[in-house]
């Protein structure tokens, strides 16, 4: 039998853990004001001594930054504009454990999608087509745009019905977000999305599991296909 090591984790790890999931995923959205120190130890039912210590580390992290004064607080940071700096070398670091969580989204998402197209709902639908109209309106910030993207996979997930589904997309985009965040804006890029999420959203509202989950597949492949050009071909040369 194979058993993990015991190791001790503060309460600030869980708060923190929790917080940058939620920053990286887009839960909160760049220049959007956190909870109160007060808050925040309110909803995890833990010191405000700790909560301090997670929003530091969140700082140093270059993912929140503290600003005085009468419109003062605790703010996140737009992830989009710092991370060619911040991540681009971690990504290609952690190449080879990136290749696993694809590997991994490849057998997820599609299969996700094979079941959503099955039980999703007239007002589910709506929902996914709504995030692909409003990234392509010209007023679609950088930061929109990905927070859009995540929803819209979080949301194909959760109308599969199946809650472990949900949770196991969640936590691939905590993993592929910062890799995302790396990828170009332009008109281009969001065509290729409109059209790549558009022919998702047809077979859905087709009931067609098996186009679901091929439009997934390749959609999920060529993703792969472009993080590698972006990070670790354009990063070699």
């Amino acid at each position: 039998m194979q058993f993990e090591k015991v190791s001790a984790k503060k309460v600030s790890d869980f708060i923190l853990e929790q917080l940058e999931e939620a920053i990286i995923l887009k839960d909160f959205l760049a220049e959007e004001q956190l909870p109160t120190e007060r808050e925040l130890a309110a909803v995890f039912k833990a010191s405000r001594l700790a909560v301090r210590e997670a929003l530091s580390e969140l700082e140093g992290k270059g993912l929140i930054e503290k600003r005085i004064g009468a419109k003062g607080g605790t703010f996140v940071l737009p992830l989009t504009i710092n991370s060619h700096q911040r991540t681009r070398e971690e990504v290609r670091g952690g190449w080879d454990d990136m290749l696993k969580v694809f590997e991994y989204r490849s057998i997820i998402e599609p299969e996700a999608a094979y079941l959503t197209a099955k039980r999703i709902s007239t007002a589910e639908l709506e929902l996914l087509r709504g995030f692909i109209e409003t990234s392509m309106e010209e007023d679609c910030t950088r930061e929109i745009f990905r927070s859009l993207d995540v929803k819209f996979h979080l949301s194909i997930a959760k109308a599969s019905g199946n809650d472990y589904f949900e949770k196991a997309v969640r936590k691939i985009r905590t993993k592929i977000n910062p890799a995302l965040d790396l990828m170009p804006y332009n008109e281009n890029v969001r065509r290729t999305s409109y059209d790549k999420h558009m022919l998702l959203l047809d077979a859905l509202h087709a009931g067609d599991g098996n186009g679901a989950k091929e439009a997934m597949q390749q959609h999920i492949d060529e993703t792969v296909h472009a993080i590698y050009a972006r990070v670790v071909v354009e990063g070699d040369s």
